[in-house]
């Protein structure tokens, strides 16, 4: 048996991975995120442009990447997977009264959760048209193309340790509208329970992190979830379709190797040593 045998096992192996939507490396898998979102304003709030308890972001996103948390190696997922999200404020801590908060809560958004279920903060889709969070023309425009696909995921609050927190952020929603797209507006975290799994792979929790835990989260029951994710709001300027901030966030879901992608690598890899060793003899 030679090298070809392990080209052909990883050959099988790709053809097993497209059984689902795309490949996801097995362990733990990186998403890689690029958003953008607006203010909606909660009934009764009256401050305009400025955060406020109440209010929701909402907002489009696409994954243009995926990569291992360790190791080498990058993929452009195809079809391109995409979604939309909304989280409302629950609590904000500005204890300097600056316009920066020090910490924001965000939760379950109820017009989100009406349309998608309990707990639901995030919806993701595969395969549909092409969404460019650049260049969609307008809010209908873009939540359209980010959720014409097959729905591939929902992801939310349903567990003790599921948070949604913002720290350092701007509360002038015309100030990050107006602030450059490389300016760092406000860092956010989630852990967030997979509540839909359709991505034809099986999926576990994963731990936090001890340092999450520590300075992000309060981690207050096993310290484990289904996603997690963390990065950067940053500022809208130049955007005209409506919305008013970019983000840039990093998203892992653990994902259990598949019996048969083993297998198949595990003959091939058997097959390397077998013919190395008769050409030793």
């Amino acid at each position: 048996m030679k090298l070809k045998t392990l080209v052909a096992s990883l050959a099988m192996l790709g053809a097993i991975s497209n059984a689902n939507a795309f490949f996801l490396y097995p362990g733990i898998t990186i998403l890689e995120d690029d958003n953008i979102e607006r203010l909606v304003k909660g009934e009764g709030n009256t401050k305009a442009g400025i955060l406020e308890v109440g209010d929701s972001l909402r907002g489009v996103l696409e994954f243009p990447n995926i990569k291992p948390l360790f190791g080498a190696g990058q993929l452009g997922i195809t079809p391109e997977l995409t979604g939309i999200f909304q989280t409302e404020i629950k609590a904000i801590f500005d204890a300097d009264n600056n316009g920066i908060a020090e910490k924001i809560v965000w939760g379950v958004s109820s017009t989100f959760a009406s349309a998608y279920g309990a707990g639901a903060v995030v919806a993701m889709y595969t395969g549909g048209s092409d969404l460019d969070v650049n260049a969609c023309a307008n809010v209908a425009a873009c939540e359209t193309a980010a959720t014409d696909g097959a729905k591939w995921a929902l992801a939310g609050f349903a567990d003790a340790d599921d948070e949604w927190v913002s720290y350092s952020s701007v509360l002038n929603w015309g100030l990050v509208a107006g602030t450059g797209p490389t300016t760092k507006v406000a860092t956010v975290n989630y852990a967030l329970s997979i509540l839909e799994n359709n991505t034809g792979y099986l999926l576990k929790e994963q731990d936090i992190g001890a340092i999450e835990c520590l300075t992000l989260f309060t981690c207050a029951g096993d310290g484990k979830t289904g996603l997690v994710g963390s990065g950067d709001v940053l500022g809208g300027f130049g955007l005209t379709n409506g919305y008013g901030a970019r983000s840039d966030i990093d998203a892992r879901l653990s994902v259990v190797p598949e019996p048969a992608s083993i297998a198949l690598l595990g003959l091939g890899l058997a097959g390397l040593g077998f013919s190395a060793r008769r050409r030793q003899k």
